[in-house]
């Protein structure tokens, strides 16, 4: 009985925190606390998933792989897909072509999808588009935006509402021949619900 309670604590005592915290301690404290969620039976990518929905994204300005420059606050308005990736992450390998298929039924819309890595420009340009094709917005040297937003692994995906809200995340995927298809059947759903929302 009395680790029945000391249990119930300690998911209160999470959720709790969990409401509170801004998005960066949402990934530190949960990707900290790995040992102490796990005893309480928890799943740790649930927990951090949990504690980011439903909020603000940080603004951020960053330099796109063709020389732009995105500034996450003047995307006010726009539904945005964030994907966080790197060049030997073969889920992330094997969702671009769900991505690209997204970015092209899209291409009219009030939609933005962003891809984030730490890698360079030159490795992404010279060891990676040369042999895959990645129609997202590519934003290169970016570990300074993955510290203080994304999840621990790739791929990490969040989809903003028009107001900057994180409105879904989840992290990992499937490097089977479905992988892209379910990442367009899963987020195609979610980018039109809030294309409707007012």
């Amino acid at each position: 009985m009395k680790r029945f309670f000391i249990l119930v604590i300690i998911f209160w005592h999470v959720k709790n925190i969990s409401a509170q915290f801004p998005l960066t301690d949402c990934i530190y404290y949960t990707f900290n606390h790995m040992d102490s969620l796990a005893k309480a039976g928890k799943n740790v990518f649930e927990e951090w998933r949990t504690c980011v929905l439903e909020k603000q994204i940080p603004d951020f300005t960053a330099a796109t792989i063709s020389g732009d420059t995105i500034e996450m606050n003047k995307l006010n308005g726009k539904v945005v897909v964030m994907n966080f990736w790197s060049i030997n992450c073969r889920p992330c390998i094997a969702e671009m072509p769900g991505m690209n298929k997204l970015v092209k039924d899209y291409k009219e819309r009030n939609v933005v999808f962003l891809a984030i890595t730490w890698e360079s420009v030159n490795r992404v340009k010279k060891d990676f588009l040369s042999r895959y094709k990645f129609d997202f917005v590519i934003v290169t040297d970016a570990l300074h935006i993955i510290d203080e937003i994304a999840a621990s692994g790739y791929p990490t995906t969040y989809i903003i509402d028009k107001k900057g809200i994180i409105k879904e995340a989840w992290n990992g995927g499937s490097t089977g021949d479905k992988a892209g298809e379910e990442y367009y059947q899963k987020t195609k759903q979610i980018i039109d619900r809030l294309l409707k929302a007012e």
